[in-house]
């Protein structure tokens, strides 16, 4: 007998009459009981509905084999599927199995056991019947011990079957953790250049002390340091003063833009630290400037 094709369910609406015990009636075995069981409409869980559809099949196959025996095993197991009872997979007792196969058919029953009477049969109950239809098929064409062929299209369907079922039962994968948001990247200097001899500031560097104190208040920095500087034209002293001056014009616009609430510290550093490196008394609009840092740590 070749394993069943698939489980799928055909009713005709009628209403099953009450089956004794498979065991008690196999006393009288003539292939007799297909004829009484086919097109019953099953009741029960889909797991149930399944197992009735399978052995049907089963049932089927062996009597098309003229084995009748087996034809009203598999046809009386359906029956009490379809009554929506439980039908338990065949018991190693059951069959006259060899020696050397009663292991790992008893290791077999054990895990589709396992899984039966875990959810298997709520969460995969088409995989979960089909194993349990292999099982007892593998455990029928075992004993017969002639086909093996056929006990090993019904073992490896069983083992697939379990497999299957025994995946659907896993729990989910539990949810990723969500990725840090990243730090937000910031801006944090910023240069504005003067008009020789001057400390007011231009559209310009007006433009970029606005950018300069927004970032502020999204950062919320530590410190503001701002650096006066000037060009190498004019006396050491004098530069020194107006470089201080264009700081502190500096930390002015930006405490009236917002600023004021964070620690500002403003310095002037005359010609010491020009960007261009010029002779002394050269006038140079890059040396001409105030650096603005935001400083985020002390």
């Amino acid at each position: 007998m070749k394993m069943f094709k698939g489980t799928k369910v055909s009713s005709t609406g009628l209403r099953l009459a009450a089956v004794a015990g498979i065991a008690a009636m196999l006393g009288a075995c003539a292939g007799l009981e297909l004829e009484g069981v086919q097109g019953l409409d099953p009741q029960g869980s889909e797991f149930n509905q399944q197992l009735y559809a399978g052995y049907i099949e089963l049932s089927s196959n062996e009597l098309a084999e003229n084995d009748y025996r087996d034809s009203d095993y598999f046809a009386l197991k359906a029956a009490v599927a379809a009554r929506g009872d439980d039908v338990r997979p065949t018991a190693l007792e059951e069959r006259r199995i060899p020696a050397d196969k009663v292991e790992e058919l008893a290791k077999a029953r054990n895990r589709l056991m396992a899984m039966l009477v875990g959810s298997g049969k709520g969460k995969a109950p088409i995989v979960a019947a089909r194993a349990q239809l292999s099982f007892d098929c593998w455990m029928q064409e075992q004993e017969e011990g002639h086909q093996p062929s056929n006990i090993a299209e019904c073992r490896n369907a069983f083992y697939g079957s379990v497999v299957a079922a025994e995946v659907a039962m896993r729990p989910p994968p539990p949810e990723p953790e969500p990725e840090p948001e990243p730090e937000p990247s910031y801006v944090t200097y910023y240069v504005v250049f003067f008009e020789f001899d001057s400390s007011d500031l231009s559209g310009a560097a007006m433009q970029t002390l606005d950018e300069a104190a927004a970032t502020a208040t999204e950062m919320r920095p530590y410190k503001i340091l701002i650096r006066g500087h000037t060009d190498r034209a004019g006396p050491d002293a004098y530069n020194l003063k107006l470089s201080e001056q264009r700081a502190l014009s500096v930390a002015s616009y930006l405490i009236e833009n917002g600023a004021g609430r964070f620690v500002i510290h403003a310095e002037g550093l005359g010609e010491s630290e020009p960007i261009a490196k010029t002779s002394d008394n050269v006038a140079d609009g890059r040396n001409r400037r105030a650096e603005i840092s935001l400083i985020d740590a002390e």
